[in-house]
């Protein structure tokens, strides 16, 4: 045995004797957020279809995913970027929120919504409302206005402009021709929570507009990611569902550690359970983020 090969098992067993040996170690928030990992994989998986998530850290920017960069149908999800739209062109001085807008028989939308319900010619309100009632009820009346007063086409090039090449507004809402043909309104789980990132900290338009959309955003209604929530907690998003489909894709206002999260499936049979399954990816991801939270790098909470 040579020199320093016995130098190196001397130090190494004083090492152990004075127990001063120091190994390289991962964190323990590796361990804890390896297991969140797992959990949101086995619920993704446990689902009778395909089911794609997106999380991000909004505290640290740090993502999660699982089928991530699949291309889903969004349903009424894809009412997030034509507000985004509506709310750009209003910064740009194409018109303002508090324009007045009749809603005309032409108008008229079967499916979700109150304003199909309303007299054609008599009812009168704000752009800002019409844009409310898109999100909060997911009027599809209030959507094809929108889309009518924005363009579909401007719609689709802001999503360019931000590089979001896979989020497509391709039809108007209960299109059973455009469904024919298999033009769908679509995104990624990737590119829906990066667009809400982006809202949230304000890098797509300026502050005063993405706190807009949020606030609206956040107006309480039916919901798969508040489901299994504590009933304090502020949620930002916009759920979508057609035959096959269901998604929600929002924000969760965790103190010291919101987050993003966008969940979609698609090929399911069971609602019920495709519903349940968006509800406990996410109470996973609000126990985790929660943990980091309220604890510092050791684990120790308050």
């Amino acid at each position: 045995m040579s020199s320093h090969v016995r130098v190196f098992f001397a130090v190494l067993i004083f090492s152990f004797q004075t127990g001063h040996i120091a190994w390289a170690q991962a964190p323990t928030s590796d361990v804890l957020r390896a297991k969140f990992e797992t959990e949101v994989q086995k619920l993704a998986d446990g689902l009778d279809g395909v089911v794609g998530v997106s999380f991000i850290d909004l505290a640290t920017g740090e993502s999660f995913g699982v089928n991530d960069d699949l291309v889903f149908t969004q349903a009424s999800a894809i009412k997030i970027p034509i507000l985004v739209e509506l709310l750009k062109q209003s910064g740009a001085g194409r018109f303002s929120l508090d324009d007045p807008m009749t809603i005309k028989a032409a108008d008229i939308t079967r499916g979700s919504g109150i304003l199909q319900q309303l007299t054609p010619g008599a009812v009168t309100m704000t752009i800002r409302d019409v844009a409310t009632l898109m999100i909060v009820v997911s009027d599809n009346t209030a959507t094809n206005m929108m889309i009518d007063l924005v363009g579909m086409e401007r719609v689709n090039a802001t999503m360019q402009e931000f590089k979001l090449s896979s989020t497509r507004l391709q039809r108007k809402m209960m299109d059973t021709e455009a469904w024919q043909q298999d033009r769908e309104n679509l995104s990624t789980p990737n590119e829906a929570a990066w667009l809400i990132a982006a809202l949230y900290h304000g890098d797509i338009l300026d502050r005063q507009r993405c706190d807009e959309i949020l606030r609206i955003l956040s107006i309480p209604k039916r919901s798969q990611i508040r489901a299994r929530l504590p009933d304090d907690i502020r949620v930002a998003h916009k759920t979508g569902s057609v035959g096959g489909v269901v998604v929600d894709n929002g924000i969760v206002y965790i103190e010291n550690r919101p987050f993003v999260v966008a969940v979609m499936t698609n090929w399911v049979t069971d609602y019920d359970a495709a519903a349940s399954t968006i509800a406990e990816i996410t109470r996973v991801g609000y126990d985790y983020f929660s943990r980091l939270g309220s604890g510092n790098e050791y684990g120790h909470t308050l």
